[in-house]
């Protein structure tokens, strides 16, 4: 059941049409497959995996793991950075939905506080269904998985006739830029969730059925949409649907030359595949900060204001203030993720009562915050851009290595145990 909702992150058509426009076939197609396997098992193992596996050896939940890497001060900045960070990444994926439910109720002219009402409406009742029974939450994600599959298969099919380059694959000057950049969207996208979602791990008996929970819900499911999303995407290229001058994407493989009349209920059913994935954040953010929802009055009044703040930000999806603030928030999570892990294969010794802090991590995190001052921004052409480079790979490997060597340090008595111990923060069970 675990699996079923954690697949939803994946099987959804806003990550596919967001990954459309890297890593393509750029290898013949057995190639690409072996590629795009490697890929998919190393990031969940990196980024999901690592975090499951920590919280299941020592029998704690993510916030009281954190607080055993950096201490219970960063500790709590973290937390109200995972708030934060749900916040934000909720609000990017209703955006373009409530736009399109807008749009079709309103033919175009919905002004912003219908638009608002609509996603208010919204996000309430997948806040309600999020907090049902597991039995029930892994029913509806495998209603939307199998709906966001049955779209991605349409594409491919509505693309037929360019099937014949996806055995070969496209070739390209400057694939590996491209690549690397597609590696980047990819690492940014699963780290901070990878961090949300570890509390499964906690909740699950032992190590084995933590990696098949991690292999079938995350690392299948990924393998699986960049294959489609790679199929698609060089089919739609060498297909009659392909628009000149821009990327092919699976939204051009579904709907180039539709007539805007018959977009609406297309477009709405798309929109459903997302809330699988917001079901999940809904109920994490919830866990997170140790609300009882929809049984408490402080639960609905903290749900309230999220809800009244992500439909005010749905409004302004592409301010510049979002971007770097989604940014920030999941790079944080990200390099919390890398310390976790590097604790996890030095074996720290689990402290009984964490410190308030705990330099070596929260100097590892610190470090990979700071990367982008140390590393270039890569191509000029997008310096004056920062936003559109992902740190969090490079952060997330600079604190690892800080955090490794900081950990093989102490333990073989180079570095001394520094630090004061304090009672843990209370965190959500």
């Amino acid at each position: 059941m675990a699996s079923l909702v954690l697949a939803a992150l994946f099987f959804n058509f806003l990550f596919a049409e967001s990954h459309s426009t890297s890593l393509g076939l750029w290898l013949p197609l057995p190639l690409y497959a072996v590629f795009m396997a490697t890929v998919a098992a190393i990031l969940t193992a990196l980024f999901f995996m690592g975090p499951a596996l920590a919280c299941q050896s020592r029998k704690r939940p993510i916030l009281r793991v954190i607080q055993d890497s950096v201490g219970t001060v960063p500790a709590f900045a973290l937390r109200v950075c995972f708030v934060l960070f749900l916040v934000f990444w909720i609000t990017a994926m209703i955006a373009l939905p409530v736009y399109w439910w807008s749009a079709l109720f309103r033919q175009g002219r919905a002004s912003a506080f219908e638009s608002g009402a609509v996603a208010a409406t919204v996000l309430t009742f997948l806040f309600i269904t999020a907090h049902q029974t597991m039995h029930a939450r892994s029913a509806l994600s495998l209603f939307t998985n199998k709906v966001a599959l049955v779209i991605l298969f349409a594409a491919l099919i509505h693309v037929r006739e360019g099937w014949g380059a996806t055995l070969v694959g496209s070739r390209w000057d400057g694939w590996y830029y491209s690549v690397w950049m597609g590696l980047s969207e990819l690492a940014s996208y699963m780290a901070p969730l990878g961090l949300v979602a570890a509390n499964f791990g906690y909740r699950v008996g032992g190590r084995r059925q933590v990696a098949l929970m991690v292999a079938c819900g995350a690392a299948l499911p990924l393998l699986v949409t960049m294959l489609l999303v790679g199929l698609i995407r060089t089919a739609t290229y060498h297909s009659s649907f392909y628009q000149p001058s821009l990327n092919p994407t699976v939204s051009m493989a579904l709907w180039s030359h539709t007539a805007r009349s018959a977009l609406g209920g297309r477009l709405l059913v798309a929109a459903v595949t997302v809330f699988g994935a917001l079901r999940f954040a809904g109920r994490s953010m919830t866990d997170i900060v140790g609300v009882r929802f929809p049984g408490s009055l402080r639960g609905w009044l903290f749900v309230s204001c999220v809800i009244a703040v992500i439909s005010w930000l749905a409004l302004h999806p592409f301010a510049d203030a979002l971007q770097v603030a989604l940014d920030w928030s999941g790079r944080c999570l990200g390099v919390a993720s890398a310390i976790i892990t590097a604790d996890l294969l030095t074996r720290k010794q689990r402290d009984e009562e964490p410190q308030i802090v705990n330099w070596i991590g929260l100097t590892a995190v610190l470090a990979g915050l700071a990367t982008p001052l140390y590393i270039s921004h890569g191509p000029v052409m997008l310096t004056p851009m920062p936003w559109w480079y992902p740190w969090l790979l490079p952060s997330y490997i600079v604190a690892f290595f800080v955090g490794s060597i900081g950990r093989l340090m102490q333990r073989s008595g180079i570095l001394p145990q520094i630090g004061s111990r304090s009672r843990p923060l209370s965190c959500s069970q």
